[in-house]
């Protein structure tokens, strides 16, 4: 999804973030769309029309803030003497964390001011528990498809590195879902205005 307004790009390394093991590429990506008032009530109604996909911030609808992650895995299948192993694997894993950035024309309260900031910290915070996530995923998946080491054949391999990606899927749905209902959306993290 396009937002309209692109104020943040962060490209980081893997390594730098995660430290990382050959084979595994990551990359994290930050996109701001505008969200405009002075008045604490008017950045609300912004914000709720983000939430309702009324305004073309590219969002949905749904949340202000939001995380979209993409994992895939790229390897080829080696047949050896015995059966068949893996080759030139990479799990990759692509983060794009999607944050409102306040566009006032005027000059807001200070404690407007500092309950936005809270907010948006807190947003920022919950979006990155997103993303550990799915790094943990990541992982998961890389270790596993490491583990496979010498299969029958190759479809046997195959099959399994399939199974392991489809776990890996799993296993992040789930832990994303436990994570939204405990930290309810963000709210019990303060991300509210």
């Amino acid at each position: 999804m396009t937002m309209s307004l692109v104020a943040g790009l962060m490209l980081v390394a893997a390594e730098a973030v995660t430290g990382a093991p050959p084979g595994l590429e990551y990359s994290e990506r930050r996109e701001t769309y505008p969200v405009h008032g002075i008045t604490r009530r008017e950045l609300r109604s912004a914000l709720r029309h983000v939430q309702a996909g009324e305004v073309d911030e590219g969002s949905d609808g749904g949340s202000v803030a939001r995380t979209a992650q993409d994992l895939g895995m790229r390897y080829e299948l080696e047949p050896v003497p015995g059966g068949c192993r893996l080759k030139d694997l990479v799990v990759s894993l692509d983060v794009i964390i999607h944050l409102p950035e306040w566009a006032h024309d005027g000059s807001p309260s200070k404690a407007v001011l500092e309950d936005w900031q809270r907010m948006r910290d807190a947003l920022e915070r919950h979006e990155e528990g997103h993303r550990d996530i799915a790094l943990d995923s990541a992982h998961y998946l890389h270790r596993g498809l490491q583990d496979l080491g010498l299969q029958e054949s190759c479809q046997t391999l195959r099959r399994e590195a399939q199974r392991i990606f489809f776990r890996a899927q799993l296993r992040h749905s789930v832990r994303d879902g436990a994570y939204e209902r405990r930290t309810r959306h963000g709210i019990a993290q303060g991300a509210v205005l």
